[in-house]
């Protein structure tokens, strides 16, 4: 006799996946905002999980949190992150966005399955902040959301690339 067959297992897993590349997120912001009245619900309810890199992170972030894509503002933030001329004074803006927008909140507060991926330059390895412990791949045991680091240093590892800002600003908060 065959086991039942579960119906969950054959539910489909939405996954909206969002790509960095500064302020071609504008570009992302546009699709997501004209997306948005097909779906006919918040697009952290329509998603199973949201991945993002970069730019990509900052806005798949404010989606899992619950955030209304016409309240994610990214076009009047970009420049005040990327005027300054030298890597330190754009990794400190970067880090004051982080912080104002995403406060303290850890993982604990999306809504959604949330991956915020980075680099360990250092070790040239990807990392992967995420929210749920179904994303462990064996290792539910020791799992830690985000590995204990907020919204906003996540979001920050994930937009510090090495030619634009320092890369202690993305190492500071990577897991060890």
């Amino acid at each position: 006799m065959e086991p039942p067959i579960n119906p969950e297992r054959f539910k489909p897993f939405r996954v909206l996946t969002l790509d960095g590349g500064g302020a071609k997120g504008f570009y992302t912001l546009g699709v997501l905002h004209e997306s948005r009245p097909m779906l006919g619900k918040p697009l952290h309810e329509a998603f199973d999980l949201i991945f993002g890199t970069s730019t990509g992170g900052i806005i798949g972030t404010l989606l899992a949190i619950g955030t209304p894509i016409s309240k994610i503002q990214l076009p009047e933030h970009v420049p005040d992150v990327m005027r300054p001329k030298d890597k330190a004074s754009r990794s400190e803006a970067l880090k004051k966005l982080g912080d104002e927008i995403f406060k303290k909140q850890k993982f604990d507060a999306v809504k959604t399955g949330l991956g915020v991926v980075t680099t360990k330059w250092v070790m040239e390895t990807p990392i992967i902040f995420k929210s749920d412990p179904k994303q462990a791949h064996g290792r539910a045991a020791t799992f830690v959301p985000g590995f204990g680091c907020s919204l906003s240093d996540a979001v920050q590892a994930s937009c510090s690339a090495p030619p634009l800002f320092h890369e202690a600003a993305a190492q500071g908060r990577m897991p060890q």
